[in-house]
Formats: structure tokens, C-alpha cells, sequence
């Protein structure tokens, strides 16, 4: 599950990353379609506070590393940056971030040189000490969520060179590793940085005050590296009890933005001319997570049957109000590698309950479980699984929905609980690969140190250089999938906040995160 967050890459000449643009481009990853202006072709002016409102509650945190749900996204993309960003056409670059420049000497060593000159909120001068104790962090094997990192990369790893470049050198080679430079929380802090310490970071806001489930107030950062920038001169980022409260907010003009928009209100909001939309889709999925290793799920059958037995346009209507795209369980639609093996997931209820039928089902001996999910987590789409599947199997199968208050904490990766749900940002198939593999293995595919074929594939794919070697590879994974992973992927959904005319400075373009990534850590915001 993500946000929890996470392209190998052709770098532009304007954003030069030495050494990986020859790499990325023998990699062979999918370009995008032309990013077009959002904002009006005004002079951006000084001033003003942005108000953001988003769902959140007394559990929200603020770490510069770690996070658990979207409200601690935003606020850690408010205040902190990272060696590397995502550029207009999702590629990593140096633009945006704090190096000056990366060079992939093998795709097990990384050289990198920083950009000179940058102030932490309290006025210290970032150096190498602060930057090699940031990556430390991030791969620490004591503190938690340092898994997808630390497989990769160990604190010895990490090596000076001068009092601006460093060096990486990976336990195994990585092939997307600029990717996981770039990823929104792989950021800088400086020495002896902790949670419950002082909040400090390099972005161009700094932390003022926090109240969990309440507000965050952020004011600009007087010294930020970034020429000119921001143009605001705060951002208050305001915690709403429910979406429905949260639209209402921005209608009546209580907040400039609306993070995370429910697909129904969409009418609603873009009735108000003083109000725009901005709907993007770069790959995000919310998929129903069936265990292999647990009964009933331990059978194939079971799997294949519910896959088969599902109209996943009904659902994106009946869940999404029609606002996504159809998957078929798989993932990462913008990668180069995407559907390789040419897969179509196609509904058919006979042969579902044939399945269901040959695993021992009937109508006197029903199959019973039930779905797991949020209240933040797309419930819709359970909903709509359940009432199919309990629709179409004739009392074959029969599927509750729970969703308790306590999701993340009780069901959520609990051994033993079923069936459940979970979200996924967008990412490229292997690094996506990885993360479900070894970060939150939900599904239990393929344990790393199994002689499961699927993990064996993925380590052989992200050694290969060879485009052409790795989609064999990686084509390889997807059929294996189908057949035998335990997600069910129906659809592809689409992001969707929305603003106020007068907030200006975002872009309509794929973007992995809520409000164009948030407007580039709100530098380019501004308010006219």
C-alpha cells in the first residue's frame, strides 16, 4: 500500500543527470503525451496564504521520511525535498531537487554531486554530514519502513567523496534506482533529525505550528534556494472529518483547494464557475488483496473465479461514477513494459462458477468471506465487488464488507484477516514489483529467498540493461501474475482535487500525487 508510498529514466538535456540518460534510454521506458499549461499565462504575484484543506484525523504525523496516509504526504512535501524530482514527463531529474547532478557509474554505483549553497528552516547550511545521515535514515534496518531501501543499500554504502559529492554503491545492481532517488520521501534532513524533534528541512516552507487532525501552519522559508521562490508566503493545510465536508469547505470559499475529490461530487464542483477540476490519471490503483497462502484464497480457483465473475466497467461506474479506466490486474499502465504479454481480464461467470463449483462451492456449502477497507480507502469499490459477486454466483459465493474504524491498525496486513483492500500511487512495473514484493508483501507471491519464479525474474530484470532482454523478462512476471498472484486490479483510477480560479501556478499533467505533486512543494503556487 502506498503512500506508503513510491521511471529509470532519460533525463533532458536542460536537466541533465550525467551518465543516465544513455542508460535510460537503452532501458526503453514509455514517454508521456504532452503536458498542457493549467495555469494562465500571468506574472505570478507575491503574497498571500494558500489554504488547503484534505481528510485527516488525530493520527496524522509529520515525519520527513515516513508517512501513513495522504494528509502526511502533503504536509512532508511542504517542507522537504529530495536529491531528485519528477519532471513534467514523470522523469527523474535534478531540476527540482537538491543535486546538482547524478552519475551512474554501473548500475550498482551512483556518484553525486550537491547543489551548493542550501539552508535548512534553521538556518544551517546543508553538507555532506546531513546528507549522508538523511540516506542512513532512510536505510537504518532499526527504524521501520527502511525495508524497500535497505535491500538495495546499506548505511556502509554510503561513502563522501568531497565536501559536495558522495557515493553510493548498492548491495545489487538496480537498474531503476534514479526512480527511488526520486521518490517524494527519500528527502534531506539534518543531523540528529527525529519525529519528535525540531521539524526542520530545506523546502521553501517551513513548519510554524501542528495540531493533529486539526491544522498545520506553514510560512516561507526567507532563504530558500530556489531563485525567487515561493510566491506565497505561507500555506495552511486544514484537516476535514469527511470528503463530503471537505467539498463543501471549497464551495463556500473556506479553503483555496480541495485535496482528494470523491468522483460523485465532481458535477457538483465544476457547476461552480469559480471552481476548477483537476483530474489526472498516471496509473493509481485500489486493489482487493486476496492472500495465496490463507484459506479459501490458498486455492487458485477461488482466485481466478473471483477475477473472472466481475464487471469491471459496472464497477468503475457504480464505485467511481465512471471516472477510471479499465486494468486487468495488473499494473503500471505507463510503463514501457505495461501488459507485455498482451493479457485481457474478461468476465465470465460460467466459467467462474466452474471454478468455484470444482473447489468444492455450491449453493448448500456457499463460499463466505468477508472484504476488508476503509472508510479512506475506496469502500465503493468493495462494495460493488461484493454486491457482484453475490449477484452473479447465484449463492455460490456470498461476501461481506467490513469497515472498521480501526482499519490500518486491525485489519490491514493482519495475519490472517482475508480478504481486504489497499491503494497504490503510480510507479514503473518493477519498482511497483519491489514494493509489493518486499515492502508490503500483501499478496505473499513471492518471499524473497523462495525459488519462486516471479522473484527470480524480477532480480534478473533489474540487473538487465538490455530493453529488449528486460520486457522478455518482465513479460514473464506479468503472465505469471495473472495466473497466480492473489491481487484483483480492476480498474485504474483517476486523481482528483479541485481549486479555486484563483489559485495559479499547477499544471494538468500525470502526476503520482494529489494537486499536480502538490505544486512542486507549492513553490510555483501562487495566488491571484
Amino acid at each position: 500500500m502506498e503512500e506508503h508510498d513510491d521511471f529509470i529514466i532519460d533525463v533532458s538535456r536542460r536537466n541533465f543527470v550525467k551518465g543516465a540518460g544513455a542508460l535510460a534510454a537503452g532501458l526503453g521506458l514509455a514517454g508521456f503525451s504532452s503536458v498542457g499549461a493549467y495555469a494562465a499565462p500571468m506574472a505570478p504575484k507575491k503574497g498571500g496564504t494558500l489554504k488547503v484543506g484534505i481528510v485527516g484525523g488525530t493520527d496524522d504525523i509529520i515525519d520527513a521520511q515516513y508517512l501513513f496516509k495522504l494528509a502526511d504526504v502533503l504536509r512532508l512535501n511542504i517542507g522537504w525535498e529530495g536529491l531528485m524530482n519528477f519532471d513534467n514527463k514523470f522523469q527523474p531529474s535534478t531540476e527540482h531537487g537538491l543535486a546538482e547532478s547524478v552519475e551512474v557509474k554501473s548500475l550498482s554505483k551512483y556518484v553525486i554531486k550537491m547543489k551548493k549553497g542550501i539552508e535548512f528552516h534553521n538556518g544551517k547550511t546543508m553538507n555532506m554530514n546531513d546528507v549522508i545521515f538523511s540516506w542512513q535514515r532512510l536505510v537504518d534496518p532499526k527504524l521501520p519502513g527502511t525495508k524497500g531501501l535497505g535491500q538495495y543499500l546499506s548505511p556502509a554504502g554510503l561513502k563522501k567523496i568531497d565536501a559536495n559529492t558522495f557515493e553510493m554503491n548498492l548491495l545489487q545492481p538496480n537498474a531503476d534506482w534514479l526512480t527511488s532517488i526520486s521518490q517524494y520521501a527519500n528527502t534531506i534532513v539534518p543531523v540528529g533529525y527525529t519525529r519528535n524533534g525540531p521539524q526542520v528541512g530545506t523546502g521553501p516552507f517551513k513548519l510554524k505550528s501542528f495540531t493533529p487532525g486539526v491544522e498545520s501552519t506553514h510560512v516561507r522559508h526567507a532563504n530558500y534556494w530556489d531563485s525567487g521562490k515561493p510566491y506565497l508566503d505561507g500555506v495552511r493545510v486544514i484537516n476535514f472529518s469527511s470528503t463530503d465536508a471537505l467539498v463543501n469547505a471549497l464551495l463556500a470559499g473556506q479553503i483555496h483547494a480541495a485535496v482528494g475529490v470523491p468522483a460523485a461530487l465532481v458535477p457538483v464542483v465544476k457547476k461552480n464557475k469559480k471552481m476548477k477540476v483537476i483530474e489526472t490519471s498516471a496509473g493509481k490503483i485500489a486493489p482487493i488483496v486476496l492472500p495465496i497462502d490463507e484459506a479459501p484464497f490458498n486455492d487458485k480457483r477461488v482466485r481466478q473465479a473471483l477475477r473472472m465473475i466481475i464487471d469491471r466497467k459496472k464497477i468503475i461506474k457504480q464505485a467511481l461514477s465512471g471516472r477510471g479506466t479499465v486494468a486487468n490486474d495488473d499494473f503500471s499502465p505507463l510503463d514501457a513494459n505495461y501488459n507485455a504479454n498482451g493479457y485481457v481480464a474478461k468476465q465470465d461467470v460460467p466459467r467462474a462458477l466452474a471454478l468455484l463449483k470444482a473447489a468444492g462451492y455450491s449453493k448448500s456449502n456457499p463460499l463466505k468471506f468477508t472484504l476488508w477497507t476503509g472508510s479512506d480507502n475506496f469502500p465503493e469499490v468493495a462494495k460493488s465487488f461484493a454486491e457482484q459477486v453475490n449477484s452473479l454466483s447465484g449463492g455460490v459465493a456470498k461476501v461481506e464488507v467490513g469497515i472498521p474504524s480501526d482499519y490500518w491498525d486491525t485489519k490491514y496486513m493482519a495475519k490472517n484477516v482475508g480478504a481486504y483492500t489497499t491503494y497504490w500511487n503510480p510507479k514503473p512495473y518493477l519498482v511497483q514489483a519491489g514494493q509489493m514484493l518486499d515492502v508490503y508483501d500483501e499478496t505473499h507471491l513471492a518471499p524473497k529467498g523462495s525459488n519462486n519464479p516471479y522473484r527470480k525474474w524480477y532480480e534478473q530484470a533489474l540487473a538487465e540493461r538490455n530493453p529488449a532482454k528486460r520486457r522478455a523478462l518482465v513479460k514473464k512476471m506479468q503472465a505469471y501474475h495473472n495466473v497466480n498472484g492473489g491481487y484483483i486490479v480492476p480498474f485504474f483510477l483517476n486523481v482528483i482535487d479541485a481549486h479555486s480560479t484563483k489559485v495559479q501556478g499547477l499544471e494538468q499533467r500525470p502526476a503520482s500525487l494529489n494537486l499536480d505533486t502538490f505544486g512542486m512543494h507549492f513553490k510555483r503556487v501562487w495566488l491571484a
